[in-house]
């Protein structure tokens, strides 16, 4: 640990704190969203292109001159970009290659996000395909995004996910194990592709958040997503106001050599508070993300 607190990981980077900005963004607009993540004390974002005014900047045909934009607000402030999220229009059917438009804004998120400066696309597999299909259709689908990554110099993160059964209010897992995830990374043989691991997710599918951590093949776990929630929704809210153990969630990041960036994605739990309570509820968020941060880089 250095003087100042941050993490010195063993690669030679910094551990940084970092948040998704959805909320606030689809709230305020990028310069004013940006100033409270900064204000709040965090050090990157998290560019939410599935959000509503994230996914309007993708889609406008001056989309390049907006990341250009948004990265020169960043970089004013002092700010990274450690990730994106690339939009999740793109359904079971839909066209493999540019002449489909869903496709296409997958496309666009690559160049987006290698203008930002990500380093990881978050792209969730696609949930909605038939079990007996699943795997045949979402490597198929990841391998045409291959060439996109490589061309931009961006890692795809691949997230477990569910779908949501509402007869009766269930959630079901989609790559929600650690056996599964594995196996399927194994299958598209290629380091372009890493693990974003979604500690909400896990819980609410049956896998708790710091098993399904510490199962990952080593190195291949570059990227988190880390919220709470009671274990009946979805609710990502701030880590240590539901029922997960974020204290066994750090020890199993440390345990495994994690060296990735301590990403908050909070929007719901953002979204309770009114302008005036918003810059203390951020930097109570990031106070937490630095606390963890500590946690997962206690014994390095």
């Amino acid at each position: 640990m250095l003087d100042n607190g941050e993490i010195l990981l063993y690669n030679g980077s910094m551990m940084k704190i970092s948040v998704d900005f959805g909320e606030i963004l689809n709230r305020y607009g990028v310069t004013k969203a940006v100033e409270l993540v900064k204000n709040a004390g965090f050090e990157c974002v998290d560019f939410p292109m599935q959000e509503k005014k994230g996914k309007v900047f993708l889609e406008c045909e001056k989309y390049l001159e907006n990341a250009a934009w948004v990265r020169k607000v960043l970089d004013e402030h002092g700010l990274t970009c450690n990730q994106a999220h690339a939009p999740w229009e793109f359904s079971y059917g839909d066209k493999m290659d540019e002449s489909g438009a869903a496709f296409r804004l997958l496309v666009k998120a690559f160049e987006f996000a290698s203008v930002l400066g990500a380093n990881t696309l978050v792209v969730h597999p696609v949930a909605d395909v038939p079990p007996v299909d699943f795997t045949a259709y979402n490597l198929a689908f990841y391998k045409k995004l291959e060439p996109y990554a490589k061309k931009y110099g961006v890692k795809i993160g691949v997230e477990n996910v569910f779908n949501f059964d509402e007869r009766f209010h269930a959630f079901y897992g989609v790559l929600s194990t650690p056996l599964a995830m594995n196996a399927f990374l194994q299958k598209l043989k290629s380091d372009t592709f890493v693990v974003c691991a979604d500690v909400g997710h896990a819980k609410l599918t049956g896998t708790e958040p710091e098993k399904f951590i510490a199962g990952i093949s080593a190195g291949r776990l570059q990227a988190v997503h880390l919220h709470d929630n009671d274990s009946k929704d979805d609710l990502h809210s701030l880590p240590y106001t539901g029922i997960l153990n974020f204290d066994k969630i750090a020890d199993a990041l440390r345990k495994i050599g994690y060296q990735g960036d301590v990403t908050l994605e909070i929007p719901y739990f953002l979204e309770k508070f009114t302008d005036g309570e918003l810059p203390d509820a951020l930097a109570l968020a990031a106070k937490v993300a630095d606390a963890l941060r500590q946690k997962i880089g206690g014994a390095q």
